[in-house]
């Protein structure tokens, strides 16, 4: 009896308990933060908390929003907490919105915080805004949906292939990767409602430049990251009127690309990218869909359209010294001796990449 109450004793001691609990009545949540560069130098922090009053059952949510100035992002952090009753915690964010002119210095110093901490939430998304983040955030602050309202513009974007799936989780990998660049979304302010203008370029950690949305469509494709849906309009006959008949809109059904780096040497660098694209017509108000030579015709005129297109995009990347296609890191991977001696910030603007895009319409819908 003796043995088994001893054994009960120390079966006892060796029970774990919660001692790290974080419960989160004594929290305060943020879900949207935004960054933007003031005075040249300091850093102000736009903060939309989640605030919840009432008897269960009959909770009312409403954001609050706080502004700090700082020397860092953690420093606007400690300001923040030091306003509001409760713990400042980040391990529900949702969104992280960037300054046009803060992105251009440099996002990583903004983020080191939330890689340090453990609670951080690295699924949040993050995204550059057009003129301020302050600018966006408080002409909406009485909204009870802000919380979320820019995650789901985001993540709606994704599913139409407008922008790139990216979180703090991926992003922190590719800045760190030499080989290749990320891009996030770029949105600006329509009214009081924010709207995706397209996506941000970076090199390294830095913001160089944009494209607008039917650009990124475009980026994306070439990037092999046809999402569950995309869609595009495009002028049919150049020498025609700008009539509602002279435009078709398509939607992509399926993608294949094949992407080839030829390294000679180690300068001469030539990239062949080509893209075939099955794709739908959803609108064309001129029809006769149905037959071959209408088919046959639309096929070479959206082909050499979009190469145009994707030849563009490529001209852009390449002057913002943006390497989103990740050629650096088939060099590095396949060509060693080559990268080892190329300077890749100064090299890669000036290699060859042919982008070609063959397109074919599969199915044209209900036809007369």
């Amino acid at each position: 009896m003796r043995k088994v109450v001893a054994i009960l004793f120390i079966g006892i001691l060796l029970l774990t308990g919660c001692w790290d609990q974080q419960l989160l009545k004594d929290d305060r949540l943020a879900y949207v933060i935004g960054y933007d560069l003031v005075n040249d130098s300091k850093i102000q922090s736009t903060t939309v908390l989640l605030k919840v009053s009432g008897m269960p059952g009959e909770k009312n949510e409403y954001s609050e929003v706080h502004t700090a100035t700082g020397f860092t992002s953690r420093h606007t952090r400690d300001i923040t907490d030091r306003e509001v009753p409760g713990r400042f915690s980040a391990s529900k964010l949702r969104m992280i919105l960037i300054g046009e002119n803060m992105a251009r210095q440099g996002i990583y110093p903004l983020l080191d915080v939330y890689y340090r901490d453990p609670k951080s939430a690295l699924n949040s998304k993050i995204a550059v805004v057009q003129g301020t983040a302050n600018g966006m955030i408080f002409p909406k602050a009485k909204n009870t949906h802000i919380n979320g309202e820019f995650n789901r513009l985001v993540r709606s974007g994704e599913i139409r292939t407008i922008v790139p799936p990216v979180n703090l989780e991926l992003i922190c990998t590719q800045m760190l990767d030499p080989g290749e660049d990320f891009a996030v979304p770029y949105l600006r302010s329509h009214g009081q409602s924010p709207v995706i203008e397209g996506i941000a370029l970076f090199n390294d950690d830095k913001l160089t430049g944009t494209l607008n949305s039917e650009d990124s469509l475009i980026y994306l494709l070439m990037k092999d990251k046809l999402n569950k849906t995309a869609s595009l309009t495009l002028k049919v006959e150049e020498n025609e009127n700008e009539t509602p008949y002279n435009y078709i809109a398509l939607d992509f059904q399926k993608l294949s690309r094949r992407l080839k780096v030829k390294v000679e040497g180690y300068k001469q660098i030539k990239v062949a990218l080509d893209l075939s694209v099955k794709v739908t017509a959803i609108e064309y108000p001129k029809d006769h869909l149905y037959l071959n030579q209408t088919l046959e015709k639309l096929d070479r005129k959206l082909s050499e359209d979009l190469t145009k297109r994707a030849v563009s995009v490529v001209k852009q990347m390449q002057e913002h010294n943006h390497d989103g296609l990740g050629i650096g890191r088939r060099i590095i991977a396949y060509h060693p001796n080559a990268w080892s001696k190329l300077n890749w910030e100064e090299d890669y603007p000036h290699i060859e990449i042919i982008p070609k895009v063959t397109v074919e319409i599969v199915n044209h819908g209900i036809v007369n």
